[in-house]
């Protein structure tokens, strides 16, 4: 008797804390699963290096865009939430909102102050390092690509055809002055029209502006003049965003092609057939260059002169999401994550986090970075790699300094010159 009162006890007490509860949290308590074990990463010398909760309305929200570089992971969740982590501590930096709810948006970019976000038909810039609202402009047309940025400007392609540049110096002005969104005509610099829609985000150098259109051509302009500086027409239409590495440009077109191009002239370097199409980004780490063709695997390539490094394509691998000194990170069909080893391309590992079902990649860093559509997100690294490898721009590594160690061997000490005899008198 005893015993069923204290059952039925527990089971009221359990019933008012549900119905306390509301409905998304108990959603989220019966769909918790733990984070990646510390002895399943252990097992391949790998181990957590933070894990973090974005911020997402639960009842509705998922993740729309992740987007890293070497110091910021940013969340976007498909109401416009905006969440920032520092990507070395995982440490929370702001939160912030853009457009309207719902409304599609496009992968952030981030350039040294500020975090860029085209949504609908207006551009946001958030700051970097608060998240406020720096300004937004309206757009001339409706937007088909994610925005580019360097320190000066910032590009963004149309659905028409036009590829638009807008000086932030302007912007900023006339903001201060409180003249946006209505003169945000005046903010632009150029305007480049090509054949049709603008299928790439534009790649910026700091004299130059590259972007592919559904004219089958890839189109090369002056930053600061918009004059064409090359156009290299292609057989069929671009298949896969432009990536720019170095002086060198890579173009996959649906004709099964991939080229590495002078970025200067245009000139091919080398080409690549891959029997399958491209639809996917290349990814550039360290001299090798990583393709994907659908439904084929991954292949590595030289950079230099596009030679395979691997006797064949990894057939298990779906998608690119990251790679060390000594593994290339993929995911397979069911969403595996694959560790391969990076002068073979044999799969080494096998890491079950199927119910992380956000994959982002990351040629930036090091890093893997994995999440789930509640907003959970963690980073992945090597063990022992407490500051991360800076893969595409090495140059904005912090300067480190370099530790003291007793241990080492001090130099032996210079004996000061013995006297020079002094000459016999006669």
């Amino acid at each position: 008797m005893n015993r069923k009162i204290t059952v039925l006890c527990l089971t009221m007490v359990v019933s008012a804390l549900c119905a306390v509860q509301p409905v998304s949290a108990q959603r989220n308590l019966l769909n918790e699963t733990p984070l990646p074990s510390s002895r399943l990463l252990n097992r391949f010398g790998l181990e957590q290096g933070w894990w973090g909760q974005a911020v997402l309305n639960s009842t509705r929200d998922k993740i729309r865009h992740i987007a890293i570089d070497e110091r910021s992971v940013i969340v976007i969740s498909t109401s416009g939430i905006v969440t920032a982590f520092d990507a070395q501590t995982g440490q929370k930096m702001w939160i912030s909102r853009v457009g309207r709810r719902d409304q599609i948006s496009f992968m952030p970019v981030m350039n040294e102050k500020q975090v860029l976000i085209a949504s609908g038909l207006k551009l946001f810039a958030l700051d970097r390092l608060k998240g406020g609202v720096d300004w937004e402009i309206n757009l001339p047309q409706i937007p088909s690509t994610a925005p580019s940025a360097d320190d000066e400007r910032v590009y963004i392609g149309t659905l028409d055809g036009s590829v638009y540049a807008f000086d932030l110096k302007k912007i900023k002005e006339l903001y201060q002055e409180r003249l946006l969104p209505e003169y945000s005509l005046s903010t632009r610099v150029w305007r480049y029209k090509a054949g049709a829609k603008i299928t790439s985000p534009p790649v910026v150098s700091s004299l130059s502006v590259s972007f592919a259109s559904q004219d089958r051509s890839l189109y090369s302009v002056g930053a600061r003049s918009r004059d064409l500086l090359y156009q290299f027409e292609t057989d069929a239409a671009v298949s896969a965003p432009l990536v720019k590495h170095g002086d060198r440009i890579y173009l996959a077109s649906e004709d099964f092609n991939f080229y590495c191009l002078n970025a200067n002239n245009g000139k091919v370097q080398w080409s690549f057939l891959s029997g399958l199409p491209i639809r996917r980004s290349p990814y550039v780490i360290d001299g090798r260059i990583y393709v994907l063709p659908d439904a084929g695997g991954i292949i590595a390539l030289k950079t230099a002169t596009g030679a395979h490094l691997w006797p064949g394509p990894q057939l298990r691998a779906l998608n690119f999401l990251a790679a060390t000194r000594h593994l290339v990170f993929t995911s397979d069909q069911i969403g595996n994550v694959l560790l391969l080893n990076r002068d073979n391309g044999e799969v080494t590992g096998v890491l079950p986090l199927i119910s992380f079902n956000i994959k982002p990649d990351n040629a930036v860093t090091d890093r893997l970075f994995l999440a789930k559509e509640n907003g959970l997100i963690v980073m992945i690294k090597e063990q022992g790699s407490d500051f991360p490898a800076y893969h595409k721009y090495p140059e904005r590594r912090p300067i480190l300094p370099e530790l003291y160690d007793p241990k080492a061997e001090k130099p032996a000490e210079e004996k000061p010159p013995e006297p020079k005899p002094e000459p016999e008198t006669k």
